[in-house]
C-alpha cells in the first residue's frame, strides 16, 4: 500500500526539476482544459523556461468551486493568461488534425489525429470536453508512439474512421482517460495493436486491464509507479519500472 500511495502521489513539477534541472522545455502540450491535467501549471512556467505552448481552442467556462476543490485557482488563470497571449517570451499555438507546421513539429515527427472542429463543437455543446483531447503519434527512430490524453470513445472512433490502419498502428500506447472502460473504442485497440500500453490511473481509479491485457504488456503507474521508456537508433525499445517485476534492469519488448 505505501508503495501504491508513494506512486500516486508523485510531483510532476519536482520530477522535472529534479531530473532536468538545467534544461528548458521546448513545447508543452495541454491535452484539455480539465484542472487534472494542468495543476501546477504555473509553478512549472515559474521554475522552468517553457519556450512553445499547445492548448485546443475552446471555450470553456469557470469551473468554480475553488474554495472547496482540489485544485488551485492561480493555475486556471494563468492558463487563461496563456490563452490570451499575456505570457511574455511563449509562443502560444492551437493545431488541430490536418495542420500544417510552421515551424517543427513536422520535424519533430508529431503527428495531431485529434481533434479538429468538429469535435470541439460537440465537446463545447455537451460540456464534455474529453472529446477535444488532443491524440498524437509521435514517431522516433521508426517507433510510433500513441499518447492520447484524455480522448473520448466517441473522439478515437473518429480517428479511426479518418485514418487507415497502418497509418494508427503504434509500438507503445499512453491509455486514455487513464484506462478507464468508458474511454476504450476496441476499434482504435485493434487498429494500433500496442505492444506497450502505459495506464496513468488516478488515485481512485480502476481501469479495465482485462481489456488492455489481450493488447500487449500493460503497466499502470498504480502498480508500477513511474515507467521510464526507451526508444535507440535500432528501432529497440526497452523499459523499466520503479516498483515491483520490472524494477531491476532495463527490459526489451
Amino acid at each position: 500500500m505505501e508503495r501504491l500511495q508513494k506512486a500516486n502521489h508523485n510531483n510532476p513539477t519536482d520530477y522535472i526539476q529534479n531530473n532536468f534541472p538545467n534544461e528548458e522545455i521546448f513545447r508543452f502540450i495541454l491535452t484539455h482544459p480539465d484542472m487534472d491535467h494542468m495543476s501546477g501549471l504555473k509553478t512549472l512556467f515559474d521554475k522552468k523556461y517553457i519556450r512553445n505552448f499547445w492548448h485546443v481552442p475552446e471555450n470553456k467556462p469557470n469551473p468554480g468551486g475553488w474554495e472547496n476543490s482540489l485544485y488551485d485557482k492561480t493555475d486556471w488563470e494563468f492558463y487563461q493568461s496563456l490563452k490570451k497571449g499575456s505570457i511574455k517570451n511563449v509562443n502560444v499555438l492551437s493545431p488541430l488534425r490536418n495542420t500544417n507546421a510552421d515551424c517543427c513539429w513536422v520535424q519533430d515527427g508529431i503527428k495531431i489525429l485529434s481533434p479538429n472542429k468538429e469535435l470541439i463543437k460537440i465537446a463545447e455543446e455537451s460540456k464534455e470536453y474529453d472529446h477535444l483531447s488532443y491524440v498524437l503519434q509521435i514517431t522516433y527512430n521508426g517507433v510510433r508512439v500513441m499518447l492520447t490524453g484524455d480522448a473520448s470513445k466517441q473522439a478515437l472512433d473518429d480517428v479511426v474512421k479518418n485514418y487507415e490502419e497502418n497509418e494508427l498502428r503504434s509500438s507503445i500506447l499512453l491509455a486514455p482517460g487513464h484506462g478507464s472502460k468508458n474511454h476504450i473504442s476496441i476499434d482504435f485497440l485493434e487498429a494500433v495493436k500496442p505492444r506497450l500500453t502505459v495506464v496513468s490511473v488516478a488515485e481512485g481509479v480502476d481501469y479495465d486491464r482485462d481489456t488492455y491485457k489481450k493488447h500487449g504488456l500493460v503497466l499502470s503507474t498504480k502498480y508500477y509507479g513511474n515507467v521510464k521508456v526507451r526508444i535507440n537508433e535500432e528501432e529497440k525499445i526497452i523499459f523499466r519500472t520503479e516498483f515491483w517485476d520490472y524494477s531491476n534492469k532495463w527490459y526489451p519488448i
